[in-house]
């Protein structure tokens, strides 16, 4: 994400989960064929050893390097990213360090999560970011394992719930290039809990009924959850971005530990808490979304105080080309009245 332009963030954000989706879509296949436990953790296992192999390979952060005042390493990097695109660099790399005035106060510092929760809004962005991240994870979770509730095959049900991820990446694109980040994640969160939570109202003798209400609502976490990558990375500034994504993605451990209880919950007390809960959470996490800035199209912020006036500065930039508009307008009527 820190690696491309705002024009190719969309496309980026999204395809990075099309792994995901091939992966939870073989899922079955290699469940099917490895029926015992033990061959099935090794067919899981064995494909992550090359990964082991690639730290050489993947190149660090251009924008975190240049924060840090690794001049050196930054212009390695920038003229081999140049060199295979065929570009030419102009100029001097080291005066990137030179024009950036935010570098030199975060060469030497160590940024943590308590460097973020001392800014107020970034604060707030931040526990609001860790309820969502759960949220959806418990969500995504719950109901991939709920799979084998559902009336039918349980292979084929699940395979159904991965292929559902390949449209729902395709909606999730087309809805964020049309309405933004936050409209697509709080629409998307709605009518995901909408759906599980009208699964308590379908008649025992219409199990097909349930199976498509758990579907849509599995498409639509699955959207929501996929578009929060995006939307963390682009919300929080450089320095801090790992850190801030990081815990997220330790906040969404949370839900995904809670996640298998919730089926015991519902065989402990009533068969439609599950779905009432989900219902709930999304709803709740929706309405929290409401506070979160839009991001699309803005620069993402390097430094903390950038983190900190993200928001305030694209509606403030907003609000200043509405009034220049604003008056554009009056002085065209003024120019023609005195005609």
């Amino acid at each position: 994400m820190e690696m491309v332009g705002p024009q190719h963030r969309t496309e980026t954000g999204i395809a990075i989960q099309i792994g995901w989706a091939l992966g939870f879509t073989s899922l079955a296949a290699v469940a099917w064929f490895f029926r015992h436990w033990f061959w099935f953790q090794v067919a899981l296992s064995v494909p992550i050893l090359p990964l082991l192999f690639t730290w050489n390979i993947v190149p660090e952060s251009p924008r975190w390097l240049l924060m840090k005042g690794r001049t050196e390493k930054l212009e390695k990097l920038l003229l081999k990213a140049a060199k295979i695109n065929g570009r030419d660099i102009k100029g001097d790399i080291k005066d990137l360090l030179t024009n950036n005035s935010s570098a030199e106060e975060e060469k030497t510092k160590n940024r943590t999560l308590f460097s973020v929760l001392r800014w107020p809004k970034m604060r707030n962005r931040t526990l609001n970011m860790l309820y969502l991240w759960m949220v959806n994870s418990f969500m995504y979770y719950g109901l991939s394992y709920n799979t084998n509730e559902l009336a039918g095959n349980p292979y084929l049900n699940f395979f159904i719930a991965g292929a559902l991820e390949f449209p729902s990446y395709a909606l999730l694109y087309w809805g964020i290039k049309k309405w933004g980040r936050r409209p697509t994640l709080i629409a998307l969160m709605v009518v995901g809990g909408a759906a599980c939570a009208a699964i308590t109202l379908v008649p025992s003798d219409l199990p097909w009924l349930s199976t498509t209400l758990a579907m849509v609502g599995k498409f639509c976490v699955t959207g929501s959850f996929g578009l929060l990558y995006l939307y963390t990375s682009e919300l929080f500034p450089t320095v801090v971005r790992n850190v801030t994504l990081g815990s997220c993605s330790m906040s969404a451990r949370i839900g995904s530990i809670l996640a298998p209880f919730v089926r015991e919950l519902g065989k402990a007390t009533h068969a439609a808490v599950p779905n009432v809960m989900y219902g709930l959470l999304a709803l709740t996490g929706g309405l929290l979304a409401l506070l979160l800035p839009e991001t699309r199209g803005q620069k993402m912020p390097d430094s903390l105080e950038e983190g900190e006036n993200f928001g305030q500065l694209s509606n403030e930039k907003g609000k200043a080309d509405s009034e220049s508009a604003t008056e554009d307008s009056d002085s065209a009527v003024v120019s023609k009245s005195r005609l």
